[in-house]
């Protein structure tokens, strides 16, 4: 080996090894709240820039941004509406639209808000927008994304809307709603 061919090589490995060193190290030192309203900024980034049919392909490519948790209630519903639809036709699911934004019509943009950080979990406020264009007119509503800090950074673990109620509170009771239908064929949507 030539003296340049070993000099390079060992510039090389001294590069390599001074900058894994400083990796981890910047990672301890990101801010929780920063790193949380990053995470939810990324999601939201994502889900409005593509389609958002509440469906099994959709849920799955938001996969890593949900916990297991949120993920599992998801499909869960999408699994019962399902069975649902065979069983009933004629009947609209119960979510209309997008559960992750809480609107039949999505919006145009969103701004993330600040964050609240209390150990492994935070709350960020997310402004959804609708612009004059859309059926709904101006128009703009804030909800509270809920993250929780896991192995791979912060995910989505609920999300409260508007009027209070949490999007994993209406996935567990939806399945309740099977027996009100089929005793007579009405369904008392929680929503109005």
């Amino acid at each position: 080996m030539s003296y340049r061919a070993k000099y390079t090589w060992l510039v090389g490995v001294v590069m390599i090894f001074s900058l894994g060193g400083q990796a981890p190290a910047a990672y301890k030192n990101v801010n929780p709240k920063d790193a949380a309203l990053r995470a939810v900024k990324s999601f939201y980034t994502f889900h409005l820039a593509r389609k958002r049919d509440f469906n099994v392909p959709n849920v799955r490519l938001r996969k890593r941004w949900l916990t297991l948790e949120l993920y599992n209630a998801l499909l869960g519903e999408l699994k019962r509406e399902e069975k649902e639809r065979k069983a009933h036709p004629d009947e609209a699911p119960y979510f209309e639209g997008d559960p992750l934004t809480d609107s039949q019509e999505p919006p145009d943009s969103f701004r993330v808000g600040t964050a609240e950080v209390n150990g492994d979990l935070a709350k960020v406020t997310v402004t959804l927008l609708w612009s004059a264009r859309t059926s709904r007119g101006r128009d703009k509503r804030d909800i509270v994304v809920e993250v929780a800090k896991g192995a791979t950074g912060w995910l989505i673990n609920d999300i409260v809307n508007s009027d209070g109620s949490r999007l994993r509170d209406e996935l567990k009771s939806t399945g309740k709603l099977v027996e009100v239908r089929g005793t007579n064929n009405s369904l008392a949507h929680p929503r109005g």
